[in-house]
C-alpha cells in the first residue's frame, strides 16, 4: 500500500487470541470503513478489510485458530498474514499494515475516494478512453460482494449499518444495482444497512442458460438472497420493474417485509406505453441507447452520447443482451400483465408504504402510483415534477431525504 492514513481501530485489550474485533471506522459508506482486527498466536495483530457476507466477521462470531480466521456464517477461511482464502485460493481479503500506539491497534487505511455520481463516473471513463466494461469488469464499481443464492453467484452491494433495506433495480438494458442506485446507497447508508443485489439475469449476477425469467423466479431469487445473508425481515425499495418484485415479495412473504417504497412502480394493470415498449424492445445501437436515455430523463442535460456509449457497453457484455431479450418478448403487453399483482392482494398489504413517481414519466404512467396509493391503506404518495422515470437521479437529494425519513 503506497498511500493512506493511519487510523485507530480498537484498543489492544479488545482483541482476544480467539475472537476478532470488527469495527466501522467511518461513515463514508466505502469498503475501507469496515475493518476486522485479529491477534495471531505470536502476539502480532492483523487488520483486514471486512467483506464477510454476514456484514461483520466479529458480529457473526468469527473464530481465530492459529493463523486462520474462520467466519462461521459461510465457513470462509482466511490466512491472516496474507489474507488468502484457504478454502478458495483465487480469492483473498485486503490486509492493512498495522502498528501499536499507546495501547491502540492502528491500521494504514486507503484514503477516502471522493463521492462520484453514476453520470460523473461514466463520463470520466469515456473522456479518459478507458477500456470497455468487458475489459474492466474486475475493477468496475458495479462489482460488489458475491453470495451464492440457490447455486447462483449473485453480485450485490452492502453498505452502512443499522436496520437492513434492500433496493431492487429496474429493467433497463444493461442495468445493474449500482447503475440504478449509485446516488442513493451512500446517502442512505448513513442511517441504514443498505443492500442492492443484481436481480437474476441482470448486471453481474450469473445467468444460467436454462433460466425461465418470470415473477416467481425473480422473487424466489430475492428470498434466497435474504436467506443467504440471514436477513429475516427487511424494508424494500423497488424501482419500476423492481416495484413489481417488491410487491410480490410483500404479498407472498409479508413477514419478510417491514416497510415498502415503490418508485415508478409496475405491479398494477396498465396499457403498455411507447416508452416501456422501447425499453423492453431495445436493440443494441448507440442511437437507440441515446433515444432511451432521452425517454428516461425529463432533464436532457443529464444525458449525452458519452453516457449512451457507456450504457451501451454495459448492455452488450457477453450474454447480457441475450438474457434481456428473452425476458420481455413481444407482444409486450403480456409482460406487463405477467408483472401485475392481484389487487385484492395489494389491498391486504399492511406494511407502511411510500409511493413515489415522476410526474412526467414516459415509461410507467403516474396513474400506476395513484392506483397503488388508493389500494394500500397505509400509504403515502409523493409525485415529483418536473421529473421523468429517474426520480432517484433527477431529484436525488430530495428523494434520499424522503426515503430516509420514511424508513426511520
Amino acid at each position: 500500500m503506497t498511500s493512506g492514513a493511519w487510523e485507530r481501530i480498537c484498543r489492544v485489550d479488545e482483541v482476544s487470541p480467539s475472537r476478532p474485533v470488527g469495527k466501522v471506522v467511518g461513515n463514508s459508506g466505502q469498503d475501507r470503513d469496515r475493518v476486522c482486527v485479529a491477534q495471531l498466536d505470536d502476539g502480532q495483530y492483523v487488520a483486514l478489510l471486512d467483506r464477510c457476507p454476514h456484514r461483520d466477521i466479529a458480529l457473526s462470531r468469527g473464530i481465530v485458530r492459529g493463523h486462520t480466521l474462520v467466519c462461521p456464517g459461510h465457513f470462509w477461511r482466511f490466512d491472516l498474514p496474507s489474507g488468502e482464502r484457504t478454502d478458495l485460493p483465487d480469492c483473498r481479503a485486503t490486509v492493512y499494515p498495522t502498528r501499536l500506539v499507546n495501547g491502540w491497534v492502528e491500521a494504514l487505511l486507503p484514503r477516502l475516494q471522493p463521492r462520484q455520481s453514476m453520470r460523473e463516473w461514466l463520463l470520466s471513463q469515456a473522456r479518459e478512453r478507458k477500456p470497455t466494461m468487458q475489459e474492466t469488469a474486475a475493477t468496475s464499481p458495479e462489482i460488489g460482494d458475491t453470495v451464492v443464492v440457490n447455486g447462483i453467484r449473485t453480485n450485490y452491494h452492502d453498505m452502512g449499518s443499522g436496520d437492513p433495506v434492500v433496493f431492487i433495480h429496474g429493467s433497463g438494458p444493461g442495468v445493474s444495482a449500482w447503475a440504478n442506485w449509485r446516488l442513493t446507497l451512500p446517502a442512505l447508508s448513513e442511517r441504514f444497512r443498505v443492500l442492492a443485489p443484481d436481480v437474476l439475469g441482470f448486471g453481474y449476477t450469473e445467468r444460467p442458460p436454462e433460466t425461465r425469467y418470470d415473477l416467481d423466479t425473480w422473487t424466489g431469487h430475492l428470498v434466497g438472497f435474504l436467506d443467504s445473508l440471514g436477513l429475516e425481515r427487511v424494508s424494500v425499495v423497488g424501482n419500476s420493474f423492481g416495484g413489481a418484485l417488491a410487491l410480490h415479495l410483500a404479498t407472498r412473504h409479508p413477514r419478510r417485509v417491514d416497510r415498502l417504497v415503490l418508485m415508478g412502480s409496475v405491479g398494477v394493470s396498465f396499457p403498455l406505453t411507447a416508452g416501456l415498449d422501447a425499453v423492453w424492445g431495445f436493440e443494441p445501437s448507440l442511437s437507440n441507447m441515446r433515444a432511451l436515455l432521452d425517454v428516461f430523463a425529463y432533464d436532457r442535460s443529464l444525458v449525452n452520447d458519452d453516457l449512451a456509449r457507456m450504457r451501451l457497453e454495459a448492455a452488450t457484455r457477453p450474454g447480457v443482451h441475450e438474457a434481456f431479450s428473452s425476458m420481455f418478448p413481444a407482444p409486450r403487453q403480456d409482460s406487463v400483465d405477467a408483472l401485475t399483482i392481484d389487487e385484492d392482494l395489494i389491498r391486504a398489504i399492511e406494511q407502511p408504504t411510500l409511493v413515489v413517481h415522476g410526474r412526467d414519466d414516459q415509461v410507467i404512467p403516474v396513474s400506476n402510483s395513484l392506483r397503488l396509493h388508493e389500494l394500500i391503506v397505509d400509504s403515502q404518495l409523493h409525485v415529483f415534477g418536473p421529473c421523468g422515470h429517474w426520480v432517484q437521479i433527477e431529484h436525488a437529494d430530495a428523494f434520499n431525504r424522503l426515503v430516509s425519513d420514511f424508513l426511520s
